[in-house]
């Protein structure tokens, strides 16, 4: 059987569609591109914002025009909106990713615990994912996520991650990447934490490099911070969502400007050029203008090394979607591209820090006379060289940055 995947949002996702992938491979199936002719498509899904949702029902679409007799999987946060459908040929699974393929089979939908989630490689990447955590209870205004991938937080065994993580780096994995969907909150209530974990996890023999996907910056403890050493890289994405208190409260997140800009000193003081990146929302119901240019000075004051930017949009379920709107879409959208040009600004200076400088770059392909990878500090650049492949770690020379690469040559 030929069985394509898609894959929709964040780095839990792209996780759990190895599972899938591995699932079906087991039984011998064939993996095929999305765009191929398929017997079986499947989407793993996600709703975390409108147009997420709409690429979602695009997929669907572009999996009937391939292949009008094909069966079509759908999983992941879609479903947990949309339990029904009302065409045959498209089926519904919320269980582990890992037992996919015995649904599909022979309609098994046993429960098993997050421990039975592992993964032995992560196919076409030099850098493989490894989730750690699942749930969420923070409940911020704006935000589904405890709606469709649940509100309990459940942590898989540290005995798990290393034998899993074990087993990625014998195969050759210089950097694996921890994620979930509250990583802070791993081991809540079962007595650990996610700095007992990183302390562990350090010890493995083989990893270069340890880097965690996303986290709340209520999470980023001294404890915590303490254990960024190598091969934790000198690099985390902490969501900030808005730099305005009145905002930020509004929105729930359970911290202010002040408390955020506490967390960046401490982590500069580890490392000066300790690299933050973030998530910022435009147009929350009761962004004034003042509140508008108080998000665009704490990117100032930061520095962030990149900015992922969102217009605000309502989820069913979340308080915010009570709430009136008084941004317009039209304003939502001005500020958005004055963030963009006031991000790509401070990134471009953030990124200067490193000109003149070395740098050991994980290798992840070759495009256009340009070999590309990642730095530690999670910059992307480009470089050229002779004798390079795949998943080599180079040390580079840097010459050069714009908004999106630093550019260079293997010395």
């Amino acid at each position: 059987m030929k069985v394509a995947i898609s894959t929709l949002g964040c780095k839990t996702n792209q996780y759990e569609s190895e599972l899938i992938r591995e699932s079906f491979l087991k039984n011998k199936d064939l993996i095929v591109g999305f765009k191929d002719f398929a017997d079986l498509y499947i989407i793993n899904s996600c709703v975390v914002t409108n147009k997420a949702e709409a690429e979602t029902r695009k997929l669907i679409s572009e999996a009937v025009n391939k292949n009008p007799d094909a069966k079509i999987l759908l999983t992941g946060c879609f479903v947990s909106l949309h339990q029904n459908s009302q065409n045959e040929n498209i089926l519904i699974y919320t269980g582990r990713k890992n037992k996919i393929a015995d649904f599909y089979s022979n309609g098994i939908t046993e429960s098993e615990n997050i421990d039975s989630e592992k993964i032995t490689t992560f196919a076409n990447r030099t850098r493989a994912i490894v989730k750690i955590e699942e749930g969420c209870d923070n409940f911020c205004a704006y935000c589904i996520v405890p709606f469709v991938k649940g509100k309990e937080v459940k942590s898989k065994s540290r005995e798990v991650i290393i034998d899993e993580i074990k087993q990625l780096v014998n195969r050759g994995y210089k950097e694996i990447v921890l994620t979930g969907t509250e990583i802070g909150k791993y081991g809540e209530g079962k007595g650990t934490n996610i700095a007992i974990l990183l302390k562990q996890l350090k010890q493995i023999e083989g990893l270069e490099r340890l880097r965690i996907s996303s986290i709340h910056p209520s999470h980023v403890t001294d404890e915590f911070i303490e254990e960024i050493e190598t091969p934790v890289v000198p690099h985390l994405h902490i969501s900030l969502q808005s730099g305005d208190n009145k905002v930020l409260k509004k929105m729930n997140r359970g911290y202010t400007r002040e408390g955020f800009l506490k967390v960046v000193g401490k982590l500069r003081k580890k490392d000066k050029n300790f690299s933050i990146s973030t998530d910022l929302i435009v147009g929350f119901p009761g962004e004034t203008e003042d509140a508008f240019f108080n998000s665009i000075n704490i990117i100032r004051e930061v520095k962030f090394s990149k900015v992922h930017i969102f217009r605000f949009s309502k989820r069913p379920y979340t308080p915010a979607f009570f709430m009136k709107e008084t941004v317009s879409e039209n304003l939502k959208k001005i500020r958005a591209q004055r963030l963009k040009e006031v991000t790509d600004a401070e990134r471009i200076g953030f990124k200067k820090r490193f000109l003149g400088k070395t740098a050991k770059v994980l290798i992840e392909n070759f495009t256009n006379d340009y070999y590309e990878g990642f730095t530690p500090y999670y910059l992307r650049i480009k470089l050229k060289g002779d004798n390079i492949k795949t998943g080599d770690i180079v040390d580079t020379f840097i010459e050069k940055v714009d908004a999106e690469y630093l550019y260079g040559y293997k010395i």
